[in-house]
């Protein structure tokens, strides 16, 4: 064998598609002799000569991502299954404002008739594919994001058939951006107040606009936006800034303010 590696975050994002599809059963991710022998995405970029066509392109040569790992992944699925995942990840393949295509390079699917096909996202071509991915999809993620969870969470999203503006929303720019223009929300202006719990017993219009955004983010334990900074803003404030990796005082201040609206969690 190559001596390619398949590294725990590729093994786990082959694990969460696997339960999209009911029939789908990963079928393989590093390569075997024959894949090691011509190269691509199954095989490390160590092991392959670097003129190889899964190794030239920006996000795949040297020193984007391990050298020994794969970025391959094979998923056998029922005819059904192979129709609906290939027609989720056409999607992407035809819409070049999806922000999640820029994870994947490529993949060979199969619409159910005729011949299956490999859709290469990078060069916005489709070419022939081989039979035996009427029986499972190949899917190639560039180099660069083998070990990226936002990557893999994206791909995850288009697998899921989860809509551009649905996902757009929720890791933070807006739905339906027209091409050409900045897809981020604007930040509202810092109200130049430091928000804490029981900071006012009365409606808040600044701390309202705060939790309307977190709850449109998908942070429901908040329940309503009341415009009142009492026990589960608090919470959300804490888990939110934990995760932002700022620091943790439970208050909406300078810092913390705008995180809804820039930041990708």
């Amino acid at each position: 064998m190559s001596g390619t590696v398949a590294y725990s975050a590729m093994r786990e994002l082959a694990a969460e598609w696997e339960k999209l599809y009911k029939s789908a059963v990963c079928s393989g991710i590093v390569g075997d002799a024959a894949h090691a022998a011509r190269g691509g995405y199954h095989i490390g970029r160590k092991f392959q000569d670097k003129t190889n066509y899964s190794v030239v392109r920006p996000q795949d040569r040297a020193g984007n991502g391990p050298d020994d790992a794969s970025a391959g992944i094979d998923m056998s699925m029922n005819t059904r299954d192979i129709v609906l995942c290939t027609t989720r990840l056409k999607r992407l393949f035809n819409n070049t404002s999806d922000p999640r295509r820029k994870y994947i390079n490529a993949f060979n699917g199969w619409m159910g008739h005729g011949d299956a096909t490999r859709y290469d996202i990078y060069a916005r071509k489709t070419s022939y594919a081989s039979p035996s991915h009427t029986w499972h999809i190949h899917l190639d993620v560039r180099r660069a994001y083998v070990l990226v969870p936002v990557a893999h969470r994206g791909i995850l999203s288009g697998l899921a058939g989860e809509s551009v503006d649905a996902y757009k929303m929720r890791i933070g720019v807006t739905a339906s951006v027209p091409l050409g223009r900045k897809a981020e929300v604007a930040v509202p202006p810092w109200p130049g107040h430091v928000y804490k719990r029981n900071d006012s017993m009365r409606p808040d219009a600044n701390v309202k606009r705060w939790q309307a955004r977190m709850i449109a983010r998908g942070w429901t334990t908040l329940g309503t936006a009341d415009g009142i900074f009492g026990v589960k803003t608090e919470a959300v404030v804490r888990s939110f800034q934990k995760l932002a990796r700022v620091q943790v005082d439970g208050q909406i201040g300078k810092q913390t303010w705008p995180l809804p609206w820039t930041i990708p969690i």
